[in-house]
C-alpha cells in the first residue's frame, strides 16, 4: 500500500494528527499549505513573530480568520489542538507544553531555530527540519539530543539534500554504489550581496537575504554540508569543483574532474535545471551493461542518475508520514561530522566590523572537510561576529580574527560541540 493510502487510512482511523509548524515565511506557508492537504495530517498550530503572517497562510486554506485561535495562554491553545480549530501563537516554547509529538521547524534562523529545535527535542516532541543552516553547523548535536529523549530528529524531504538523499535510497535499492552526491546548481557569483541581487528578489518573490544564499552558492554549500555529513562523503577541495557539464555528457565529465570517489560537489551551468543527481558504479558491472546500454543509460562503468526537479514544501508530507506511521526519519547521523561551511570574506574586511548573515554583504560560505576548516569561523556563525582584525576579500575567516557574541545560543552549543574554549 502506497503512502497516500497509508496516510488515508490512519486519517479513517485515527483522525488527523496535529503537527506545530515553526516559521510561516516564504516556504513556512508552503509547508502549511501542503500539511493541510495531506490526508492523516493537520497544521494544528503555527508559530510566528508576526501573526499577520501565520493567519494569512491559514486563511489561504480557506480558513475564517474569525475562528483562528491567536493566544499565548496554554490552555487555550490546548483547547484549541484538541478541538480541531487553528492555533497560532508569537512563542514556540509553548509548545513543549501542548498535546503535540511532531514539529516542523522552518524557519530558516540560526539561535532561533537552535532554541527551537533543542527545546523540542527536551520535551519529547519530534523534529523535522528545513532548516539546512543549523543542520549543517548543529546536525550532530540534534542527532544525539533526539537519541538521549529517545525521539527522532530529521531533515525532510523536497529540499536539495532530502532529494538527493531519496535518490540515493533509489540509486543503492538497485545494487549500485554511489561514488558522488550533486547538487545542481544554474548561475554563481559569490559577490553577489542584497543589493546587486535586488530584481532577482523581486522576480522570485523571496526574501533579500534568501535570494543572495541562493545566488553567492552560500545555500547550496550549506546543504551539500548537510548531505556530506549524512553519508560520510567529502568535498574534494575547499568550495567544491562546480563542474560544467551537460546531463548527457555528465557520467563521464564528472569523475574525470574529481580525485576519487566518496565526494560531493555541484554541476554549474547545463542543463541540469534545479535537480540532483548521482554517480553510481555497480559492483557487477558486466552482468548489467548491456541492459544498462539498452535503458538508454550509456556504456558505464560509471552512471548518471537525476532527478531534474525539487519541490520543497510540496513534498514533506512523505517525511511526517514516514514519521507519523513508522517512526522512521529521512536520515540519521550516527557519526562526527566530516564537513563543515567555512564563512570566506566577500569583501575586505575591517577591524571591529559586525558582520552580516547568510546571504548579505560580509561574506559567503564554502564547504570543506572538518579537518581543513578547524581554525575557521563558520558561515553559519558570521552573523555573531564582530572582526579584531582584518581579513582581505576571497580569503577564509579565522576565528582568532573575530570576537563571537558568546551569549547566543547557537554560540554556546557550537563550541560545547567541537570541545572549543571561548576566544577573547
Amino acid at each position: 500500500m502506497g503512502i497516500w493510502q497509508r496516510l488515508g487510512r490512519h486519517a479513517e482511523e485515527k483522525g488527523n494528527t496535529p503537527i506545530a509548524v515553526v516559521g510561516a515565511g516564504y516556504v513556512g506557508t508552503g509547508v502549511i499549505h501542503s500539511i493541510a492537504q495531506s490526508p492523516g495530517m493537520t497544521p494544528a498550530i503555527v508559530v510566528n513573530r508576526n501573526t499577520d503572517r501565520a493567519i494569512a497562510a491559514l486563511t489561504q486554506l480557506g480558513v475564517d480568520a474569525a475562528s483562528i485561535v491567536v493566544s499565548e495562554d496554554v490552555a487555550e491553545l490546548a483547547g484549541a489542538i484538541r478541538s480541531g480549530v487553528p492555533a497560532i501563537t508569537t512563542h514556540a516554547s509553548l509548545i513543549t507544553e501542548l498535546p503535540i509529538d511532531i514539529v516542523v521547524e522552518v524557519t530558516g534562523a540560526l539561535d532561533y531555530g537552535t532554541e527551537t529545535i533543542l527545546a523540542m527535542l527536551d520535551a519529547g516532541k519530534h523534529v523535522v527540519s528545513f532548516n539546512a543552516e543549523c543542520d549543517a553547523l548543529l546536525g550532530w548535536l540534534f542527532h544525539e539530543r533526539a537519541r538521549a529523549n529517545n525521539v527522532i530528529y530529521t531533515i525532510a524531504d523536497g529540499d536539495q539534500p532530502g532529494v538527493l538523499f531519496r535518490l540515493k535510497q533509489e540509486v543503492e535499492a538497485m545494487g549500485f554504489e554511489v561514488s558522488v552526491l550533486l547538487n545542481c546548481k544554474r548561475h554563481l557569483n559569490v559577490h553577489q550581496n542584497p543589493e546587486s541581487g535586488a530584481g532577482y528578489a523581486a522576480r522570485d518573490t523571496t526574501s533579500s537575504h534568501m535570494t543572495t544564499a541562493f545566488g553567492d552558492g552560500t545555500k547550496m554549500q550549506v546543504e551539500q554540508a548537510v548531505v556530506a555529513n549524512a553519508t560520510g562523503t567529502v568535498p574534494d577541495v575547499r568550495g567544491m569543483h562546480g563542474i560544467e557539464s551537460t546531463i548527457a555528457s555528465a557520467a563521464t565529465d564528472i569523475p574525470a574532474a574529481l580525485s576519487g570517489p566518496g565526494r560531493v560537489d555541484f554541476t554549474l551551468g547545463g542543463d541540469f535545471g534545479a535537480g540532483v543527481g548521482i554517480i553510481g558504479v555497480h559492483p557487477n558491472h558486466e552482468l548489467h551493461s548491456q541492459a544498462m546500454g539498452f535503458y538508454k543509460m550509456g556504456p558505464g562503468p560509471e552512471y548518471f542518475f537525476f532527478r531534474p526537479y525539487h519541490l520543497v514544501h510540496l513534498e514533506i508530507p512523505l517525511t511526517i508520514a514516514e514519521l507519523m506511521l513508522d517512526n522512521e526519519p529521512l536520515i540519521t547521523i550516527d557519526e562526527r561530522h566530516v564537513a563543515e561551511v567555512v564563512a570566506i570574506a566577500k569583501k575586505d574586511l575591517v577591524e571591529n566590523e559586525s558582520l552580516d548573515c547568510i546571504g548579505g554583504f560580509s561574506a559567503y560560505g564554502h564547504i570543506d572537510t572538518s579537518e581543513n576548516a578547524k581554525g575557521f569561523l563558520p558561515v553559519g556563525l558570521v552573523e555573531y561576529a564582530t572582526m579584531t582584525a582584518p581579513v582581505v576579500q576571497d580569503h577564509p575567516i579565522p576565528l582568532t580574527s573575530v570576537n563571537l557574541d558568546e551569549s547566543k545560543t547557537v554560540v554556546q552549543q557550537w563550541r560545547s560541540m567541537h570541545g572549543l574554549e571561548a576566544h577573547h
